[in-house]
């Protein structure tokens, strides 16, 4: 009868060896791109701060386009606001689980 540990041993092993392998590349690649950024960042302030509040707005605007497509939603403003705490709650409850 074959040892039935032995694939999951070489399985582990090599989840170990992929996990290993990303994450000194995230670390390499990380060190090597951190002072281009935060140079960038440094560099242009102004323009990396337009653009996210950009980004910011135009995708609460998007939203609000999309909510008023949808009469039955549009036409009931407690629901947006039940919707709206739910997917907060939902992300939140998400976040303590994975962090």
């Amino acid at each position: 009868m074959p040892d039935s540990k032995q694939p999951n041993d070489e399985i582990s092993q090599l989840l170990k060896g992929v996990d290993q392998s990303l994450e000194t590349t995230y670390k390499n690649t990380s060190q090597l791109l951190d002072p281009l950024r935060r140079s960038a960042f440094r560099r242009f302030p102004t323009l990396f701060i337009l653009l996210t509040t950009f980004g910011v707005a135009t995708t609460f605007y998007a939203f609000e386009r999309l909510i008023a497509k949808w009469t039955y939603v549009f036409d009931r403003p407690w629901l947006i606001l039940l919707i709206g705490v739910a997917a907060l709650v939902l992300t939140g409850k998400l976040y303590k689980k994975l962090g």
